[in-house]
């Protein structure tokens, strides 16, 4: 099966149904209550402060803030993680705020302390200027002196760790991804395939292509001033280590 019948491949619920259990597997989900208590000391995060996690998924990271005694919006567009959010939510004995709506829609004027855009959720659009209607509207969205937190890959880091194939195998599937950067490091184009063992059924179970936009951090800088920010800071990890040429992630603090 291949996955390509969208116009925007992440509106696609199809693609986000089927790679689930690449993109939450259970070693991330164990790992959600740390990094949530890194994301509140790396932002500075107060005590029972109104909080909006834009591109939320399931809000496993929503969950985890409102045990901590926050007040917590989520915002996603893919009905199934909401639905399963939801669940996760009740189950936990949390009550958390999921909306679905399309975030270069979506904005509460002044009402979040702190905003939030986790785990790669940055630059999928096609137009540039959505990126800007994107971080524009979650500007508008804080109070001032809010703090808004992008985690994604930048260009420096999609270099110093850049790999064309990664193969590994999970739930029975042996997932293959293949990466490729293209229109001059604007964008990174991936390919991932689910491929079974049973020699039964297909090969190839489920293939996808799509691509986002790499910034690089005074690209970032340069759209989130624009946006209405007005300091930017960046960092290579959750533990606050610089952004250098050992970072990990991108990880993006812009205080409006």
């Amino acid at each position: 099966m291949f996955i390509d019948d969208h116009e925007e491949w992440f509106k696609n619920p199809e693609f986000w149904k089927i790679y689930k259990p690449l993109m939450f597997d259970p070693d991330r989900m164990e790992d959600t209550p740390l990094e949530t208590g890194r994301i509140v000391e790396l932002a500075g995060i107060n005590p029972s402060s109104d909080i909006l996690d834009l591109c939320c998924g399931e809000g496993r990271h929503m969950i985890e803030l409102a045990k901590l005694g926050h007040r917590v919006t989520g915002v996603d567009i893919t009905d199934p993680y909401l639905e399963r959010g939801r669940k996760n939510a009740a189950d936990a004995g949390v009550d958390v705020r999921f909306i679905k709506q399309d975030v270069r829609s979506f904005t509460e004027e002044n009402r979040y302390d702190f905003a939030m855009n986790y785990f790669t959720s940055f630059g999928y659009f096609d137009d540039v200027e959505d990126d800007l209607i994107f971080c524009s509207n979650a500007c508008r969205s804080l109070k001032s002196g809010g703090s808004f937190l992008i985690d994604t890959i930048g260009k420096e880091t999609a270099a110093l760790h850049f790999k064309e194939t990664e193969w590994f195998q999970r739930d029975g599937y042996l997932i293959m991804l293949e990466y490729k950067i293209t229109d001059g490091w604007t964008h990174i184009e991936n390919r991932w395939m689910f491929v079974s063992d049973d020699h039964s059924e297909p090969a190839v179970l489920y293939e996808t292509v799509f691509r986002h936009r790499l910034y690089s951090a005074i690209e970032m800088a340069d759209l989130l001033n624009r946006a209405g920010f007005s300091e930017v800071r960046f960092f290579g990890a959750l533990d606050g280590r610089p952004y250098d040429h050992r970072a990990e992630r991108m990880l993006t603090l812009a205080v409006k």
